[in-house]
């Protein structure tokens, strides 16, 4: 709630400049949170803002319940944005949520990205990310919806030592008593998030002078550039690589970058794959490549037709398609249905490109050449711009 008030105060300073809602997530996961979400929405109009109850509905897991909440949250906001054309979502985390973040962190054996904690600001696909009360402690928060005579909401769940976080909370007074203050935290996380940006800076460097993408989606590494680097950059590059590559949403874990790297750098004849991306290194290149045979390329039955990302990898556009019509991966079996002069010269890694289908018969596929003809289909590779952006902490 004192996100919210703290936005009407903004929205009055600049005259309304910007539309602003309301959307509050009722994860299902207390019996009283239906009622605290119908309280926000009801604050929300009586103050002038638009709300939108999202339900996380559906079965929840036994296990991992935080981690898959944040992930429904999260999906239920930005799905929510794009149908109302929202741009930036701001959530309310405060300093002594960044301070439990970076001792979560700290515990599972995080790096400079890791322990550089929540971001004030990132890109989530179309829309932007914005935390802006990461200055302000938890008590801040409290005595500013008190101060507008409302009662603070506490979430049981904070105080629950099933989880994590709430583990780690209640072990704050202890650390803050040596010196570890949920504020000298926050700003050491600062200071390494100057230091993952130093980084990152160096990696784009390195990409830009030693990667290409081909309109594949292969990512070719040149791999005495990627040697002559420090270790972090050639780590930190290579986890960007497979990112884009593999069509991932998150950069694979550190430990299993860093045995990768090490097999990339030794003089053995390579072929591995991680995080969906196929590496093998060819004399002096290193050549990544979606893995053809992996589940999870995505299949879409489309309605009319489609407009967006597929795989994270391609930028499609499809026009009038009629009822069932499929846009899924080539596949093998596809490039094989192609014409013989079609096919003859493509690489095999054309059958994790984007294709047309109706009825289990190929209707198109234009990075093969197969234009299919009656059906607007039009597709090219976004894996160089997904290569350019920077890791973030979250996925770190």
């Amino acid at each position: 709630m004192a996100l919210m008030l703290l936005a009407r105060r903004w929205a009055a300073l600049t005259n309304g400049a910007a539309r602003i809602v309301v959307l509050t997530v009722d994860h299902g996961l207390r019996p009283e949170a239906a009622a605290e979400a119908s309280e926000v929405a009801r604050i929300a109009g009586t103050i002038g803002f638009p709300a939108h109850i999202l339900r996380w509905d559906g079965p929840h897991p036994d296990t991992g319940i935080e981690a898959a909440a944040r992930d429904a949250r999260y999906r239920l906001l930005f799905g929510a944005m794009a149908e109302q054309r929202l741009t930036h979502c701001a959530t309310a985390h405060h300093r002594d949520d960044q301070a439990e973040t970076v001792l979560m962190r700290l515990a599972r054996g995080s790096g400079v990205y890791g322990l550089a904690g929540m971001a004030r600001q990132s890109a989530r696909g179309d829309a932007v990310l914005v935390r802006p009360l990461l200055d302000l402690a938890r008590g801040d928060l409290r005595a500013i919806v008190t101060a507008a005579g409302l009662v603070p909401v506490d979430d049981p769940h904070n105080r629950d030592p099933r989880f994590a976080r709430a583990r780690m909370r209640a072990f704050m007074p202890v650390l803050a008593r040596e010196g570890m203050t949920a504020e000298r935290l926050a700003a050491t996380a600062s200071r390494l998030r100057r230091a993952a940006a130093a980084i990152d800076h160096y990696v784009d460097r390195l990409i830009a002078a030693a990667a290409s993408v081909d309109q594949f989606g292969a990512i070719r590494l040149s791999r005495p550039l990627w040697l002559a680097e420090p270790e972090e950059i050639r780590l930190r590059a290579l986890a960007r690589i497979l990112r884009a590559a593999g069509g991932a949403e998150h950069v694979p874990r550190i430990e299993r970058v860093t045995a990768l790297a090490a097999v990339l750098a030794g003089n053995d004849p390579v072929r591995r794959t991680l995080a969906g991306a196929v590496a093998s290194r060819r004399a002096d290149r290193i050549v990544f490549e979606r893995e053809a045979g992996r589940a999870g390329l995505p299949s879409v039955a489309l309605v009319g037709g489609f407009r967006g990302v597929w795989d994270r990898r391609f930028e499609v556009e499809i026009e009038n398609a009629p009822p069932g019509m499929v846009l899924t991966a080539l596949g093998e079996a596809g490039r094989l249905a192609l014409p013989q002069p079609v096919r003859a010269g493509l690489p095999r890694t054309v059958a994790t490109t984007p294709a047309l289908f109706r009825d289990g018969h190929l209707v198109a596929a234009p990075l093969a050449g197969f234009t299919g003809g009656e059906h607007a289909m039009r597709a090219s590779q976004g894996v160089a711009r997904r290569l350019g952006e920077a890791v973030t902490a979250e996925e770190a």
